[in-house]
């Protein structure tokens, strides 16, 4: 009996030793994911900043003080999609160019008692930025300044990053840039929420003094200063005092299953213990991949990548690094919303990952950019097979929700050895190839090229020399090109068109620097530049029509109407005389582009349809969209002697233009064989070197006096 009960005794005091130390393991555990769970936080809370000052249009919009599209992009839309509690923009003498609190909304200023906290962080952050110094985290591509305190009574993080360029195409001097403040409290039920969810802590709350009841945890959280600011406290997990708890009753009443029971407990410790290790590995997935597609983020590329270069020996193939831009995805999520963007996203994925071996890596990188990692190439020619059937692959349309979505894509590469064996060297020169093949017209590939270098300098000194030429106004030049009736061979109107005279380089293409103007943000000032020039001329005109070209991107703009009311009323053209020739992609992109075409027609100005045949143009759209006329593209004409299928083409579009009730207008008509087509098959109005050239307004004014 003695016996028993010393076995027992031993029994019950080596379970009670066990669940303690099982307890106290688990609790240590905790305690150390609380611990990476805050400095992780000041990690990702300034990542989610960069997914939004990283970017060209945060900056372009931070300059005109666009408040309106800052708050929906990096004020309240980040409260509402990160839960981040108030959000700043500051311009760079500090001044609120945005100013949004959960609390209050937005606002005009910034308030005294935070403003003490916030703006040593900034004269930090600034004088780093002077300095050049760059980001302390390689995860991270931009410098600035994370810190934990006190906010309003909350315990809070604030987060100042700098706002630039995501092309490096705008400029700012170092220490004055604009700022991006996110302030994001620590007590908030969501964040407490997230907390418990990702990191499985129980009855979690913030408290300002340590008031831990019972077998309660609390972690003191520590300012940036190392000052405590309260306390996390939660009930901890204790899956030993669980067990003992169903142990000790059965120890009493059967001393002589002792030995059992031990092995019942080792049993379901170690299960616990797999269940701890499932949940971390679980925790190092989400930590490595991209949330939305599940595809490897990043820092997981970056490490398959170095890996690979490491184990690259001067015998072996060599690898290659692809950069991937989906064309018109933002249109696409403009259009058709974020969930549909993001089940497009996913089905590129499918596409994308289907293609690639299991040796290779596939990463996304940013909304609409991946990397992909090709091991085993022998040469370029490979490479370059790859991306043709890559862009291939992505031109079939995409049915998603009933709708047929198309996109095109961009793929830039860079090749290892031949371009270098440094990871962020390789990853630099398949970006830039990245923006050659974009600047080449999209939908194409392109691998770096020692040139390519010199040619991105030479497109940013285009952009600077043609910002300048724009504020001289002695280089641009509006010139008009005839159109005349087909039936009666008169004159019926001038299509207004853009020519910059450079003073060292000579004519500059429009097809070249018109493109440079829209990724610059001129794009506006150019379009109202030749509107203006175009109505003062109409009117020194009084019989003709005139037509002017509208970019996409002047048409989002909200005060466009506005703007085109303005020129209209103070150079007196009629509504009627004036037609805007845009192309189908802005005739199909909802919101702002889609009101302002309804309200400029609803001014009497005419709408055309400029390109026609060349994008995703099909004879059945004729039918649903709503314009005046359209213009059948050059190429059509110009194929007229090589191919009868141009001909076809060109005759089906004029018939179901009549049958619309739409003009057609017929542009790159160069020789009288093809005028004599065009008008016989009853197309309305003919313009091309045919019948005349684009000229200087002087000399169209020296025409109509003969």
């Amino acid at each position: 009996m003695l016996l028993v009960m010393l076995i027992g005794s031993a029994g019950f005091f080596l379970v009670y030793w066990a669940t303690s130390e099982t307890d106290r393991v688990a609790t240590a555990r905790q305690l150390y994911l609380m611990e990476q769970s805050q400095a992780e936080s000041l990690f990702v809370i300034a990542h989610q900043q960069e997914s939004a000052t990283v970017w060209d249009n945060s900056l372009q919009a931070a300059m005109r003080w666009d408040t309106n599209w800052l708050n929906d992009n990096l004020g309240a839309w980040m409260h509402d999609y990160y839960g981040f509690n108030a959000l700043y923009v500051l311009d760079p003498r500090d001044v609120p160019v945005l100013a949004y609190r959960q609390e209050t909304g937005l606002q005009a200023h910034i308030d005294p008692e935070f403003g003490e906290i916030l703006y040593p962080i900034v004269n930090k952050l600034r004088a780093r930025l002077r300095a050049g110094e760059g980001s302390r985290d390689p995860r991270l591509k931009t410098p600035g300044e994370t810190v934990r305190t006190m906010v309003g009574g909350h315990p809070a993080i604030v987060s100042v990053k700098p706002i630039i360029s995501h092309t490096g195409e705008i400029t700012q001097v170092p220490g004055n840039e604009f700022l991006h403040v996110v302030v994001h409290y620590l007590d908030g039920t969501s964040y407490l929420a997230e907390l418990e969810r990702n990191y499985l802590f129980d009855n979690l709350r913030y408290s300002r003094t340590k008031n831990n009841v019972g077998t309660e945890r609390a972690y003191p959280l520590k300012s940036t200063g190392h000052t405590i600011v309260g306390y996390f406290i939660w009930q901890p997990y204790c899956p030993g005092a669980t067990v003992m708890g169903y142990i000790s009753p059965m120890l009493v009443v059967l001393v002589a299953a002792l030995i059992v029971m031990v092995c019942a407990f080792m049993t379901l410790a170690h299960r616990r213990r797999a269940s701890q290790d499932a949940t971390e590995a679980k925790m190092h997935h989400m930590a490595m991949h991209d949330a939305l597609t599940g595809l490897p983020n990043r820092a997981n590329f970056n490490l398959r990548v170095d890996h690979e270069l490491a184990n690259l020996g001067p015998s072996q193939a060599g690898l290659a690094l692809l950069f991937l831009d989906l064309n018109g995805f933002k249109q696409i999520n403009d259009s058709f919303g974020h969930p549909l963007g993001d089940k497009l996203i996913c089905e590129f994925c499918n596409r994308l990952t289907s293609l690639s071996r299991d040796c290779d890596a596939v990463a996304r990188v940013g909304g609409d950019e991946f990397t992909l990692m090709l091991t085993g190439m022998r040469q370029r020619d490979d490479v370059e097979r790859f991306c043709r059937r890559l862009i291939e692959l992505v031109r079939v349309p995409f049915n998603i929700d009933g709708q047929q979505i198309f996109v095109g894509l961009s793929v830039g590469y860079a090749f290892a050895p031949e371009h270098g064996r440094d990871r962020n060297e390789l990853i630099r020169k398949a970006d830039v190839a990245l923006y050659h093949a974009k600047a080449n017209g999209r939908n194409d590939f392109a691998g770096f090229e020692d040139e390519m270098d010199a040619l991105l300098r030479n497109r940013h000194r285009l952009e600077t020399d043609l910002r300048e030429a724009l504020a001289a106004n002695d280089q641009i030049e509006v010139y008009y090109q005839p159109i005349y009736c087909a039936r009666t061979e008169t004159l019926n109107g001038f299509e207004a068109l853009l020519r910059w005279h450079h003073p060292a380089r000579g004519p500059i293409s429009p097809e070249f620097f018109i493109p440079i103007a829209e990724e610059a943000g001129i794009i506006g000032d150019l379009g109202q530049y030749v509107l203006r020039q175009a109505c003062e001329a109409a009117m020194r005109w009084p019989d003709q029509t005139m037509a002017v070209n509208v970019s996409i991107l002047e048409l989002q703009d909200m005060d466009y109407v506005q703007k085109l009311a303005a020129v209209l009323a103070a150079t007196g053209l009629a509504p009627e005389r004036l037609e805007l020739e845009v192309t189908e992609t802005a005739m199909l992109t909802a919101g702002t582009c889609e009101e302002n075409l309804k309200a400029i027609r609803m001014m009497g100005i005419r709408v055309a349809l400029d390109d026609f045949g060349t994008g995703f143009s099909s004879l059945g759209r004729l039918t649903r969209i709503d314009v005046d006329r359209i213009k059948i593209d050059k190429t059509f004409v110009h194929g007229f002697d090589q191919s009868s299928n141009d001909k076809a083409m060109v005759r089906a579009i004029v018939e179901l233009a009549h049958a619309t009730r739409l003009a057609i207008t017929a542009e790159g008509v160069e020789n009288r064989a093809q005028m004599e087509f065009l008008r016989e098959i009853g197309c309305d109005l003919l313009q091309g070197f045919y019948y005349a050239k684009p000229a200087p307004a002087a000399e169209i004014d020296a025409l109509l006096a003969k």
